[in-house]
């Protein structure tokens, strides 16, 4: 009988551990479920199933949002399947426009892009993706972007990398305006040699200096710099191509798009964990991965040359 009830007990354990595969258990061996791949949605073209040459994306936890960079536009998605739900924008400068559209992001209730080429930050709703407001023209000053790129919020505050200027941009979410601005030209602590995407966990900002091929850690508060890690190359810790970055507040998640890979850096101490990817066009393959987000579940891929979006266990 006592070896009959240790023997539902273990059956028990074992079932909750794999069940999913990601619930861990005392004593019971958990599978890496880390960048098996789940699903993927698009082929080229401009219809609603269509991607040409994808941007970065982002998630309230229900819908996907992602710039269709070439179709000027705007797409909604369901997480669930990558199913296509509506789109929005053709090209101009326009408020209804965009010209070359990149960084996106959501605080759930607005979504915040980069209109790349029309040197502005444009504000949406993300319920139906119509128009709010915008902000910016092309210079240098603070109301100004020269190639806007990445962009993030902590639901105060935006956080925009303005590559051509070589610095990251703080604003209002509620009116888009100028709050401040850090970096100049360079390889140092407080430079940037164009930088490409940003995240944050509400206390810090992860960033990828794209020409230095490192990611770089600033507090969000005043801008300034904390810590940097990477180098060129294709080993754990290089980058050739650092584009888009998300983080779960552990883990900060990395798409190395030259490389063809996504990879998994400790939050902390930028260091090395893991990766996934090589180039191609099959499930496991990336050609030029660019915008990444994640639900605390699954990683969500931009697989820009490609022409899709992937869906990824995180």
């Amino acid at each position: 009988m006592r070896r009959l009830l240790l023997l539902v007990l273990l059956g028990c354990v074992a079932c909750s551990a794999f069940a999913g595969g990601i619930i861990k258990r005392r004593n019971v061996e958990v599978p890496n479920t880390f960048g098996l791949f789940v699903a993927s949605f698009g082929t080229e073209g401009s219809g609603d199933n269509n991607f040409y040459v994808t941007g970065e994306i982002t998630t309230d936890g229900t819908y996907l949002y992602i710039v269709d960079q070439y179709n000027h536009r705007i797409k909604k998605h369901l997480a669930s399947d990558l199913s296509f739900v509506a789109s929005f924008g053709t090209f101009g400068s326009g408020d209804n426009n965009f010209s070359y559209p990149f960084g996106i992001t959501s605080d759930g209730t607005y979504l915040y892009i980069v209109d790349q080429d029309n040197r502005r930050i444009k504000k949406h709703l993300a319920s139906d993706l119509s128009f709010v407001a915008s902000f910016g023209t092309f210079g240098s000053g603070n109301n100004n972007f020269y190639s806007p790129a990445g962009i993030s919020t902590d639901g105060t505050y935006l956080y925009i990398t303005d590559q051509n200027n070589h610095r990251i941009k703080k604003h209002l979410a509620s009116d888009l305006s100028f709050v401040a601005s850090f970096g100049t030209e360079g390889s140092g602590d407080n430079n940037f040699y164009v930088p490409e995407g940003i995240t944050t966990d509400g206390t810090y900002l992860y960033i990828t200096d794209y020409f230095n091929r490192r990611i770089k850690k600033h507090l969000a508060s005043d801008l300034s710099f904390v810590a940097s890690f990477g180098t060129i190359g294709s080993g754990d810790n290089n980058f050739l191509s650092p584009e888009g970055i998300t983080t779960d507040g552990t883990y900060l998640y990395i798409a190395d798009a030259s490389n063809s890979r996504i990879k998994k850096h400790l939050a902390s101490d930028l260091s090395f964990v893991a990766s996934f990817g090589t180039f191609g066009s099959g499930d496991n393959n990336f050609s030029y991965p660019t915008g990444i987000t994640n639900d605390g579940t699954y990683l969500y891929i931009t697989d820009r040359n490609n022409h899709r979006i992937k869906k990824h266990w995180k």
